[in-house]
């Protein structure tokens, strides 16, 4: 973000399971030896990579659009895009920001 600075107008927030941990086994895909990629999104809060733990939009005065896209819950899309906005709107208020 500090590289882009301000040619960064698109902020794209998501959390995702370390796929690294649990000794490589985090995800069980058959069959074994797939070349498949996992790509997942989670709630803010949820993995291992928050994306509003960084104070770095603020820093270089990000003043653009912030997106979440969660893949993960389906059946509870509306309670997750509703616990989503919470998490950015408490981010905004720690870092400084509105959302609207």
């Amino acid at each position: 973000m500090k590289y882009a600075g301000p040619l960064l107008t698109h902020l794209h927030i998501a959390d995702s399971f370390d796929h690294r941990a649990s000794s490589g086994l985090r995800y069980i895909v058959n069959p074994p030896g797939s070349t498949a990629r996992i790509h997942q999104h989670l709630d803010v809060g949820q993995g291992r990579s928050t994306g509003t733990s960084s104070s770095a939009p603020a820093e270089v005065n990000f003043d653009g659009i912030a997106t979440v896209c969660v893949f993960a819950w389906e059946e509870r899309a509306r309670e997750s895009s509703v616990r989503n906005l919470e998490q950015i709107r408490q981010y905004l208020a720690k870092h400084g920001g509105q959302a609207t």
